[in-house]
């Protein structure tokens, strides 16, 4: 057997003793031109082998074309669904040979048999099994179909050698659009598909049956209609059998051979009638970017830039990788629901910053340029960015006014089955992007930039700097009463806690270091010493260790906030004048 590969839904398949022409269409656009093929192809209809027969699957516009039947021998065999509105047009252009097949019911075409499989679609449809002595091949074609239909056929026929996989929820995605419901789309029923083909256990899977795009004036919609590429659902299908060779993409022109006892064998543009030819990449972005306002100048667009690469590789993937080890974080989830987040900047002039985070690792880190399996995405403004990163605004605008906006495709493979995120239905639920969440919370008046222009080992070893004599001697001072230290051990519960919030993590390391400095300051040179003092003083290591603790939290975040606090300090300090001020007043007085 020998399957041709005819663009969108069309198909050639030559068996044994058939050559077999299914939803067949030759022109270059449907739908007075609104539609045309992606990919591309270049048909040469005088190199097309004499047919035996002819299969319609269904009657809608794209797989039942009226000009293209035309032109081919009315003497043929039509094998079409249970349709009469179908059947009237066949007959009224001039096939009197019409097989009208019923789902499960077999049909011998010479030594060739097809079997025609249910679809739960409300129209009469139906995807087709091609069975001839050299292997079996299922074509999906558009059928809504269900993993207990693939189970069924390999129940009967045993593993299959080729499949074709219906893949694409373009119908779906662009209703959703056309209809106000944003950019989502039921990613069930692609699981459903997809689980089907692989529950035949097949040699070799290719998607199929959506190699079209909308053109000219129309060609705008392309953005929200097709959220899923054939080589995304390839990888799918790739992690889902355990094998980068039981899964490929293919493009008008190739051919997959299949021969008794042998894996099927692609033929890249090995077709005599029909062949690919080049088109534009079409991207899934369901969203106005034209309403993303960039910077103006490239000068502000490169100081924007580099801004971004020190915060990302700096505070935020330090702050990031402390939240996905927390059960309840957001970000958690993403490793489970095998998320790669994509990070778009639009910088201005057209330009976009890219950055992309693979939560599947377990050691995340932030990759500059555009991850090929990202499934979640984020596009920002970059004016509203780089005035969020000056201070001129605060990070609530990314939340409030629509300056960074949110979609998904994610599909994950987990326990060898495919499944669809459990997301919150809610909006306001949904989970966040992570850098639009940092800026909200913790934005440019809270966050040293100090800190964020670093590389981790720099933060690391800011961190771990010891504390000065003067931060012992403060962190130490009784205080005139004991009201003054409650507010200090207050403010020292509060640095542990909130260290603890942007994943600042205190180490046994630094926590030595604190130790080190206040034994030095207080002439405690040696254990024994240490021990005597401890004993005076009714203090246990634990509780001396914990205290050592909370003066680290204390020093490490004030480093953190230094650039957020040196504009405070005036103001603080005239404040703190007003005692001295009055209390001279009263003696001049």
């Amino acid at each position: 057997m020998r399957v041709t590969i005819c663009g969108h839904a069309a198909l050639y398949i030559e068996t044994i003793d058939q050559r077999i022409l299914l939803d067949p269409c030759f022109s270059d656009t449907l739908v007075g031109g609104t539609l045309t093929y992606y990919p591309g192809r270049v048909f040469e209809l005088d190199k097309l082998p004499n047919l035996t027969a002819l299969v319609v699957t269904h009657g809608h516009f794209d797989h039942f074309h009226l000009e293209t039947l035309q032109k081919l021998p009315r003497e043929l065999p039509v094998i079409t669904a249970d349709e009469s509105a179908l059947v009237e047009q066949l007959q009224k252009i001039g096939f009197s040979k019409i097989i009208i097949c019923q789902p499960w019911q077999a049909i011998a075409l010479g030594q060739t048999y097809l079997l025609p499989t249910p679809s739960d679609h409300e129209e009469p449809e139906f995807g087709l099994l091609v069975r001839d002595a050299t292997g079996t091949f299922w074509h999906m074609a558009d059928a809504e179909v269900t993993a207990e239909i693939g189970e069924r056929i390999t129940q009967e026929y045993g593993a299959i050698d080729l499949i074709s996989t219906k893949y694409q929820p373009v119908v779906r995605a662009s209703m959703g659009y056309q209809h106000g419901m944003g950019a989502t789309f039921d990613r069930q029923g692609v699981v459903s598909w997809l689980e089907a083909a692989c529950a035949c256990n097949p040699a070799l899977v290719f998607p199929y049956a959506s190699g079209l795009c909308f053109s000219g004036r129309h060609a705008w919609f392309n953005r929200y209609a097709f959220p899923l590429s054939s080589e995304e659902t390839v990888r799918l299908l790739q992690r889902r059998l355990g094998s980068p060779e039981r899964a490929i993409t293919v493009r008008p022109g190739d051919a997959i051979e299949l021969q008794s006892g042998q894996s099927p064998q692609r033929h890249e543009q090995s077709s005599d009638f029909v062949r690919a030819k080049p088109s534009p990449e079409l991207r899934w972005e369901p969203i106005d970017i034209s309403t993303l306002t960039g910077l103006c100048r490239p000068e502000e667009r490169c100081t924007l830039q580099e801004k971004l690469d020190a915060f990302l590789a700096g505070s935020f993937i330090s702050w990031l990788k402390q939240k996905v080890k927390q059960a309840d974080s957001s970000w958690a989830s993403f490793h489970a629901e095998q998320v790669v987040w994509q990070l778009v900047v639009h910088a201005g002039d057209g330009e976009r910053l890219n950055y992309a985070i693979d939560f599947r690792l377990q050691n995340i880190s932030v990759l500059a340029g555009e991850h090929p399996e990202a499934n979640f995405f984020t596009h920002i403004a970059g004016q509203a960015l780089d005035d969020v990163m000056t201070g001129k605004m605060p990070g609530l605008i990314f939340w409030l006014a629509g300056e960074a906006r949110s979609y998904e495709k994610v599909i994950s493979v987990r326990n060898n089955r495919f499944e669809s995120p459990k997301w919150p239905k809610t909006p306001e639920d949904f989970p966040s992007d992570p850098l639009t969440y940092y800026l909200r919370h913790f934005g440019i008046g809270e966050t040293s930039f100090v800190e964020s222009e670093l590389a981790d080992g720099q933060l690391e070893k800011t961190s771990n700097s010891p504390a000065s004599t003067d931060d012992i001697q403060i962190l130490t001072r009784l205080g005139e009463n004991e009201e003054v230290m409650s507010k200090k051990v207050l403010l020292a519960y509060l640095a542990v806690k909130e260290a603890e919030r942007l994943g600042l993590k205190i180490s046994d390391a630094e926590i030595q270091t604190m130790s080190d400095s206040f034994r030095e300051q207080f002439n405690l040179l040696d254990g024994e010493d240490t021990e005597q003092w401890l004993k005076e003083a009714g203090l246990s290591l634990e509780g001396y260790s914990a205290v050592m603790r909370d003066f680290t939290a204390v020093v490490k975040l004030e480093q953190h906030y230094t650039r957020a606090i040196e504009p405070l300090l005036t103001n603080h300090r005239r404040v703190a004048t007003a005692r001295f001020t009055r209390s001279r007043r009263d003696i001049n007085d």
